[in-house]
C-alpha cells in the first residue's frame, strides 16, 4: 500500500505541475472558476495522499495457531 500512495503522490504533483500550462486563469470568469477549483482539488489529493505515506497504520501479519484443546487431542492420539 505504501508504494500505491507513493506512485498516486507522484503522479497527483506532476498532473498538477503539468496542468499549470494548459488551465486558462486569464479569460472567461467560467474558464478561471474552473482552473482554480482543478487546482484546488488537485492540491487536496495530493495532501491526502501525502498524508497517508506518513499516517499509515502498521498492520502485523498474524501466525496461524492451533488452540490448546486441538493439541491436546492429537498428542492423545499418538
Amino acid at each position: 500500500m505504501r508504494q500505491r500512495a507513493f506512485l498516486c503522490c507522484l503522479l497527483s504533483a506532476f498532473m498538477l505541475l503539468y496542468s499549470f500550462s494548459f488551465l486558462p486563469f486569464q479569460g472567461e470568469p467560467l474558464a478561471q472558476a474552473f482552473a482554480y477549483s482543478w487546482v484546488v482539488f488537485a492540491i487536496i489529493v495530493l495532501i491526502g495522499n501525502s498524508l497517508h505515506l506518513l499516517y499509515r497504520k502498521e498492520t502485523k501479519k498474524e501466525s496461524v495457531s492451533f488452540p490448546s484443546a486441538a493439541k491436546k487431542q492429537l498428542r492423545q492420539r499418538e
